[in-house]
């Protein structure tokens, strides 16, 4: 089977628009040169692929795959563009980098200011998302890199991870509370505390509620729901609540002493992070670096 590009851009076209006519006027094309190269590209793929009615034109299931290599065709040619535009601006890259909040806020800038000391003529650009959401975006090609949680749910098979360190999840209070200094905190005697946590939804909320759930505690009445994770922490950092968290993303903070980590007595498990890339594709002289020196840094964190 050999698909044309250019009658996915045209497929894409349509999908966009709506409608043979108005996609056909998007491309500068006659309607019966765009429905003519339809036919064919259902000729080469040997299915149906657009139902057009009264509404307009709307794609089939099968349409609807071609649509998202499509897609990723149309942004890699544009990253291409901007690769050759940045360097003959004299900076290396572009990189376009996703992260999860445990990881924009902990590994991913440190690893960046590590490449910028290097060098500063560096073209990067970081996207904080869900697990969910980051996945989406690699899978067509709108971010090169992601650094996220891994080993909850199936890997694409067209994905390949690079391991990077464990979080590990502590209570955590301001330095001066109450708690500051204790060798190991029980959920029971968090009872009557005040509790900052990330809004429901996400996938390290649902752990901290199985936790409650699993060791037969009801979930917090005294309740604060925080995001970003950079303004959890502020309100941890102000006041008296409680909260867990992971160590790595508090390293800092630790290391300063402006929060203080206490072990939890009941067992939550640990999260794993990796990078991740589109297997087989070849990141440029600048992702290569970034790989290199996450992994290295992660290295580091671990052996702390």
């Amino acid at each position: 089977m050999d698909l044309e590009p250019r009658l996915l851009r045209y497929l894409l076209a349509i999908d966009r628009a709506g409608s043979f006519q108005k996609a056909a006027e998007a491309l500068g094309i006659s309607q019966p040169a765009l429905s003519v190269s339809i036919a064919r590209l259902e000729d080469i793929t040997r299915m149906h692929l657009v139902d057009r009615g009264r509404y307009g034109a709307i794609l089939t299931d099968m349409g609807k795959i071609l649509i998202r290599h499509a897609e990723s065709i149309e942004a890699i040619l544009q990253l291409a563009r901007r690769e050759l535009e940045a360097r003959r601006q004299g900076a290396e890259g572009p990189l376009r980098v996703g992260g999860t909040p445990l990881a924009t806020g902990s590994i991913l800038p440190r690893v960046i200011a590590h490449i910028l000391r290097e060098n500063g003529n560096a073209a990067i650009a970081v996207t904080e998302g869900t697990d969910e959401q980051l996945m989406e975006r690699l899978l067509t090609h709108e971010i090169d890199l992601v650094i996220s949680n891994v080993g909850q749910r199936p890997t694409p098979e067209n994905v390949e991870e690079i391991p990077l360190f464990t979080a590990r999840s502590v209570i955590v209070v301001r330095a001066g509370h109450p708690l500051a200094g204790r060798q190991q905190v029980s959920l029971v005697e968090l009872t009557d505390s005040t509790w900052i946590m990330p809004p429901p939804g996400g996938a390290f909320r649902k752990q901290i509620e199985a936790l409650f759930m699993t060791n037969g505690i009801p979930f917090p009445a005294n309740l604060v729901e925080a995001a970003p994770f950079s303004v959890l922490k502020a309100i941890v950092e102000r006041s008296d609540g409680v909260s867990i968290l992971s160590d790595q993303f508090l390293r800092d903070e630790i290391r300063r002493g402006i929060l203080t980590a206490i072990p939890l007595a009941e067992h939550i498990a640990s999260r794993q992070f990796a990078m991740q890339k589109i297997a087989g594709r070849q990141l440029n002289s600048l992702g290569k670096r970034f790989v290199a020196v996450a992994t290295e840094l992660s290295l580091e964190t671990d052996e702390e």
